[in-house]
């Protein structure tokens, strides 16, 4: 089966090692869970890799501010709110499968268009900051 989403370096790379590679894990995690919602998985599969990528998602977020903060991009504040928005959304899809054990095409558009959005026309900010490395 195909990856419902694959990393190209040339599109996706910011050149911050650490924030690509975590970006890379962030699309691992939304495969594993599109893989196990086209299977059919058990309910409980589906939610423990939801979960995972919730939980991986709140991580790479902090470790994302955090470097923000460490090269002084002067857009944190802005681009924190950001991450609180998108955060709320994850978890009104997180709630929504609680309540019903389905998840939908629509989070996994939301999901492709969060990625992409948000790494190319976002991230790449702090990325092109003087003091990224």
């Amino acid at each position: 089966m195909a990856n419902f989403f694959d990393w190209d370096p040339k599109t996706f790379g910011l050149g911050v090692a650490a924030m690509d590679q975590e970006h890379q894990q962030l699309i691992g995690y939304m495969n594993r869970l599109h893989a196990l919602y086209v299977e059919k998985a058990p309910r409980a599969a589906i939610g423990k890799a939801l979960t995972d990528l919730a939980q991986f998602t709140v991580k790479h977020f902090t470790d994302e501010e955090a470097y923000m903060a460490s090269v002084g991009f002067p857009e944190l504040k802005t681009h924190a709110i950001m991450h609180k928005t998108l955060l709320e959304r994850v978890g009104g899809f997180v709630a929504d499968f609680q309540k019903t054990g389905q998840l939908t095409d629509a989070f996994f558009a939301f999901l492709k268009m969060w990625l992409k959005a948000h790494i190319c026309g976002i991230d790449i900010k702090y990325a092109k900051h003087p003091k990224a490395a």
